[in-house]
């Protein structure tokens, strides 16, 4: 048997799968940027409770997906889910919408690698290392991890992501112990102050953070347990990340005060953070803070880059990519070959960037996570409206088909919503970025693209 017709190897835990999920999703990095940003832009004192929100649809998401992941006998994540519902045209459409988006994330993280890097060691050190030096280190870490076999990436996400989860632990304690000035509310989970001021923003900054956790469908054929696996990981990851961000936001609101924190993000969203650790934590919790602000953005690279690289050998196993994407490791039965073509893809993309002088934050990381942000969601769109699909073909082989359709309705509908806001609210999500600016129509067109190809046959019904 050659190496191309081999699947990876069963090595993931629903751990593994848990920590390579959230780690993509970033903790540290949502709350500093998006949390902050979602404060000052949207629903202010509520930020907390649109985290909630956004949880709850993405729960009905992820139990729709449980529900219909034993009937998807396929690796590839969810463009499988959307071309066994709604057909191969829609399944090569998905496709490579979710390798457009992938792609970019990883550039995003890797300029968000490079600034927050920069920052650290100049402000603590005294070593001005351009952002342009710290993202080519990133990508030659995520290189030399990602050739080899996935356990190892899962095992240096873990200790990362624990890292970043302990620091705002900590500033949750301080600011939720007895002695701390803080007055501990629940203003910020009233519906009157949830849905209260630009909600839709909001809400639109808390779908965003959650960006990564659906890459658990990726690893469904590394997983020990297949698909069972996969789902426990893909629910708990869901609830950690909706409760997790729920908490830590809340204590960043009360650190600051109820009537007082918007006022603080309008100083520096960037920094309100920070300046939370400076206010309640000792000096040193600041400084690990702000190193651990830039693992978190390493460990989000290393993770998106694994499920950009599975995503070209499942398309280059089905015929959609060259087969020579589909090529395992003789030794490490890693995809080896596709992690090569992404570390190549995002170096070049990231080149392009460093010579335009572009920005790190403001232009690279806003930019493509724009993009992403808008694609993965219409992903996750297709995928709830596939299970709308197949609950309502496959009804009369279940006697629990109507509450099935009902999750995946809500969950679609849920999803469209988001959809739009990013849409509508895509140069508050971006900034003011000039070509950038008509970024989003990658996505239709990478769906052109995907369509043509399975209308050429190569994508099986």
């Amino acid at each position: 048997m050659s190496s191309s017709s081999l699947a990876p190897k069963r090595s993931l835990g629903a751990f593994d799968i848990f920590f390579l999920v959230v780690a993509a999703a970033a903790p540290l990095a949502a709350i500093v940027g998006n949390g902050a940003l979602g404060v000052l832009l949207g629903n202010g004192v509520g930020m907390p409770g649109s985290y909630l929100v956004a949880g709850l649809v993405l729960i009905l998401f992820a139990v729709g997906f449980v529900r219909m992941s034993p009937h998807v006998q396929h690796g590839g994540a969810f463009y499988a889910y959307v071309r066994h519902g709604l057909g191969r045209y829609a399944g090569g459409a998905a496709a490579f919408v979710a390798i457009i988006v992938y792609v970019m994330m990883v550039v995003g993280s890797a300029a968000g690698f490079g600034f927050f890097a920069s920052l650290f060691f100049a402000e603590n050190l005294g070593l001005d290392i351009s952002w342009k030096i710290w993202a080519a280190v990133s990508l030659v870490i995520v290189a030399l991890i990602g050739y080899r076999e996935i356990t190892m990436g899962a095992r240096l996400l873990a200790v990362m992501l624990i890292l970043e989860v302990l620091i705002l632990v900590v500033l949750a304690m301080t600011v939720f112990s007895p002695g701390s000035a803080a007055t501990v509310t629940l203003t910020s989970f009233a519906p009157s102050n949830i849905f209260s001021g630009s909600f839709g923003i909001g809400l639109m900054f808390a779908f965003v953070s959650f960006l990564g956790f659906e890459s658990a469908a990726i690893y469904s054929e590394e997983a020990k347990g297949g698909h069972r696996t996969v789902s426990r990981a893909l629910i708990a990851a869901v609830i950690f990340i909706a409760v997790f961000y729920a908490i830590a936001m809340w204590s960043i609101v009360l650190a600051f005060g109820d009537d007082k924190v918007v006022a603080a993000a309008a100083e520096n969203p960037g920094t309100l953070v920070f300046r939370a650790f400076a206010q309640y934590t000792h000096p040193a919790f600041t400084v690990a803070a702000e190193l651990l602000m830039a693992t978190s953005a390493l460990a989000a690279t290393i993770a998106l880059h694994n499920a950009a690289s599975r995503y070209l050998f499942a398309l280059g196993r089905e015929g959609m990519l060259p087969k020579t994407l589909s090529k395992l490791h003789p030794q490490l039965q890693s995809p080896h070959v596709a992690s090569i073509s992404v570390t190549v893809a995002t170096s070049v993309l990231v080149t392009v960037f460093a010579l335009c002088d572009a920005d790190p934050l403001m232009t690279v990381l806003s930019s493509t996570f724009g993009l992403a942000a808008l694609g993965i969601i219409l992903l996750q769109a297709a995928t709830s409206l596939s299970m709308v699909a197949f609950t309502w073909k496959s009804r009369s082989k279940s006697d629990a088909w109507a509450g099935n359709l009902l999750i995946a309705i809500l969950a679609t509908i849920g999803l469209a919503v988001a959809a739009v806001l990013v849409i509508v609210n895509y140069s508050t999500l971006t900034g003011s970025l000039g070509v950038l600016d008509y970024a989003p129509w990658l996505v239709p067109l990478a769906a052109v693209v995907g369509i043509f190809v399975a209308s050429r046959g190569k994508l099986a019904a």
